[in-house]
């Protein structure tokens, strides 16, 4: 039940905070973050690092996959662009979050730890969204135009 209101909570946040004009921008960040967590829980799961208990499939937590992550990783890259001088802020802001956010499932019973802790979920969160940061960065960087005047 946490994980769906969670997961309902940050969609609504998002579809609050995003405008409607600028979600479609959003669109790319928000399949690669569920793609993205979903490849690495099935990698926790598979390799005992980790074990959600409550409704899962196969092991993984869909609401977590997918209820939680994307509309983060969407929030994350809006308000990179919204207020770019905050940059770092924002981005350590979501992975603080990501970890305490953790470390109340595992408090509440709804994950598991094995062979994982909440330093190593924490320093995970900083890979995490490093990478959702650099997706995002190579899909709206702009390929310099070479003056007509220098090309022979």
């Amino acid at each position: 039940m946490a994980y769906g209101v969670a997961g309902l909570a940050l969609w609504l946040v998002f579809f609050l905070v995003v405008p409607p004009g600028e979600r479609r921008a959003c669109y790319p960040t928000l399949v690669f973050t569920a793609l993205l967590a979903t490849i690495a829980d099935l990698l926790g799961v598979v390799y005992n690092q980790w074990e959600y208990i409550g409704p899962t499939i196969g092991g993984l937590s869909i609401w977590s996959d997918f209820g939680i992550a994307p509309p983060q990783g969407g929030l994350a890259v809006y308000l990179q662009r919204k207020y770019p001088a905050r940059t770092p802020v924002n981005w350590l802001f979501w992975i603080g979050a990501n970890a305490v956010g953790e470390r109340l499932f595992v408090q509440w019973g709804l994950i598991q730890y094995h062979m994982w802790t909440s330093l190593k979920a924490t320093l995970f969160y900083f890979l995490f969204f490093a990478v959702i940061y650099v997706q995002n960065r190579l899909l709206t960087e702009k390929p310099e135009r070479k003056d007509r005047q220098g090309m022979i």
